[in-house]
């Protein structure tokens, strides 16, 4: 799994092959550009302030603090600011697609509300989308350097650590789990990211962010420190039992594979890696995991031809091979506008005293905002790949001193394609993966892009 071909040397190599300005050139250090650092200082220790807020749920872990919805406070003011400063031409929303593509999903999933089934709940869901999508904001709006974004990026990785990492201790300690779909499952230590599929999700999403990070890094003691970390999440990941989870593991071994250069060597270290995971992997985790052998079982045999035995095993892929059904059937009824935001519960209904999602993001996006919002939903996919394609070509093509934005770039890249295949099985439609990959896919073409018109200039 382990690309061996990321060491400083190969990695040197590859822009020099690809390179195509003057050596002289490529070996001019870009200097920090104080006037942009000097902009929107404010915006930028208030991003810092918000995430910090957010991932660590301090209000959660601190009961008085509760009452000042700190969070809503933080973010509402930064969002005032923003406005403000688009409002005024401070900032340029036309500076990257990626605002367009964004603007035109929200608007198409506004557009469900008066249609929508019960459209108190798609209001509701809309405005809980619109918090998610804050940190995207914030981002745009403050990250103008190498410098912010390195700032930001470490911070979020610290608390991301943190995320996991508290689970992970108190796992050693036989603490932490909770009884869920007949099992005992490593819970968060906080709401937000307290059930086990939502600690399993966070935790494998992440997991290409420590691995570029560890190659990136030249120092041995950080190399230890992010491959620590990413056992950790495995482990943490097999506590809770979530074959969201899992699938987001081998999604992650799978492109970090496919964009290695050595692919046999990786290969061999992958399944190497998989036969250890697997012998010191909790019997539970097993049978989970199993559970996905018997997926064409599952599509293709009547619930009630099956054993009672097998029946009970295989309850919770049933249910979600059936809502997967009931996702295409209320998309073929409703195919224009959808049911609105979140009302495939009420269309499906209450099953066992429990509302359920499809568990299939794309199905959502079709069941709930129609092939507008679903179109609409695509193109801003696209978009955001368009924009991590471009940054690494020009790395790779024009600059020297990019090593940091080089390996961001990947991560981000192998991060936004395991999520996009995760969410098959998820329901992460209104989550804010999106909205953070989309954060750092403008802030990392932005700062790109001043490094290439900066070499360009003293080309000149």
């Amino acid at each position: 799994m382990l690309d061996s071909k990321m060491s400083d040397s190969v990695y040197h190599q590859e822009t020099v092959d690809a390179n195509e300005i003057s050596t002289e050139v490529k070996k001019i250090t870009i200097p920090p550009d104080i006037e942009l650092e000097s902009q929107n200082k404010f915006l930028f220790y208030g991003l810092l302030t918000y995430i910090f807020i957010f991932y660590t749920q301090i209000a959660a872990r601190i009961p008085a603090l509760s009452p000042l919805r700190i969070e809503f406070l933080v973010g509402s003011i930064l969002l005032l600011a923003i406005g403000f400063k688009f409002f005024s031409g401070e900032l340029n929303f036309m500076e990257n697609k990626i605002n367009l593509a964004g603007l035109l999903f929200f608007t198409a999933a506004f557009l469900t509300i008066p249609f929508a089934m019960v459209k108190s709940l798609a209001l509701e869901t809309f405005i809980n989308m619109f918090k998610f999508s804050a940190v995207y904001f914030m981002i745009i709006a403050s990250i103008t350097t190498e410098r912010r974004l390195k700032i930001y990026f470490y911070l979020y990785l610290s608390l991301v650590g943190l995320i996991f990492v508290e689970p992970f201790i108190n796992s050693l300690f036989g603490k932490g789990f909770i009884w869920n779909n007949g099992m005992w499952r490593l819970a968060g230590t906080t709401s937000a990211f307290g059930h086990p599929n939502q600690l399993g999700g966070v935790a494998s999403a992440n997991l290409p962010f420590f691995f570029y990070m560890m190659f990136y890094v030249k120092s041995k003691i950080g190399k230890v420190i992010y491959f620590s970390l990413i056992i950790m999440a495995i482990r943490v990941v097999m506590l809770t039992q979530s074959r969201t989870g899992f699938l987001g593991v081998l999604m992650f071994g799978f492109f970090v594979w496919l964009f290695s250069k050595s692919k046999v060597l990786s290969l061999i270290l992958g399944i190497f890696l998989l036969i250890i995971l697997w012998q010191f992997a909790p019997e539970q985790t097993k049978d989970r995991f199993r559970t996905f052998a018997s997926i064409e079982k599952v599509m293709t045999t009547d619930r009630s031809e099956v054993s009672d035995a097998e029946r009970s095993r295989l309850a919770s892929t049933f249910s979600r091979w059936r809502l997967i059904q009931r996702a295409w059937t209320c998309f073929l009824e409703h195919p224009i506008i959808g049911v609105g935001l979140r009302n495939f519960n009420s269309y499906n209904g209450r099953k066992y005293g429990l509302w359920h999602p499809p568990h299939n993001s794309y199905l959502q996006a079709l069941a709930e905002m129609g092939l507008i919002g679903f179109l609409a939903f695509m193109y801003f996919i696209i978009v955001i790949f368009k924009n991590l394609r471009e940054s690494k070509e020009i790395q790779l093509n024009f600059l020297e001193d990019q090593r940091f934005l080089y390996y961001l770039t990947k991560a981000v890249t192998v991060y936004f394609l395991v999520r996009l295949v995760v969410s098959t099985f998820g329901q992460d439609l209104y989550a804010n993966y999106w909205w953070v990959a989309a954060g750092f896919a403008v802030v990392i073409y932005r700062v790109t892009l001043q490094k290439y018109q900066y070499v360009a200039q003293l080309a000149e």
